[in-house]
């Protein structure tokens, strides 16, 4: 298994996918998205990995149910607890490997919140804001 790692532009206390860099061992992962698509799984994050396509995307209309989707293979991700009581339970369904389990633990720790609608308007609207904030 090689090391995963992400780097992205920080909201709230978690990385984000805005200008994010994955890197897979010495790999690295071109991350695709349509932040403006209508439905869930348009929006979804995609990207390919030791030749394999994956998709992870909101399963849910809030923050706390995520997929991480490939041929043969789901992990689908929730989120429960608040605070510092927050926890989050992996389901595994098909034949995953490693690496599959790497990826998703690292993708739930991100802000993904742009996965769903909602999201998207207000992190939209958020960097706009800072933006604006840059120039004054």
């Amino acid at each position: 298994m090689a090391l995963t790692s992400f780097m992205g532009w920080a909201y709230g206390r978690k990385p984000s996918l805005y200008i994010a860099e994955l890197s897979v061992g010495e790999t690295r992962v071109r991350l695709k998205r349509n932040r403006w698509a209508q439905t869930r799984a348009g929006r979804a994050l995609r990207m390919q990995v030791a030749g394999r396509e994956y998709r992870f995307l909101a399963t849910s209309a809030r923050h706390r149910d995520r997929a991480l989707v490939r041929n043969g293979v789901e992990i689908r991700i929730r989120r429960h607890g608040s605070g510092s009581r927050k926890k989050a339970a992996f389901i595994v369904l098909g034949s995953a490997d490693v690496t599959d389990l790497a990826l998703a633990a690292m993708l739930y720790g991100l802000n993904t919140r742009n996965l769903n609608r909602g999201g998207a308007v207000r992190a939209f609207f958020g960097r706009s804001l800072q933006w604006l904030d840059v120039f004054q």
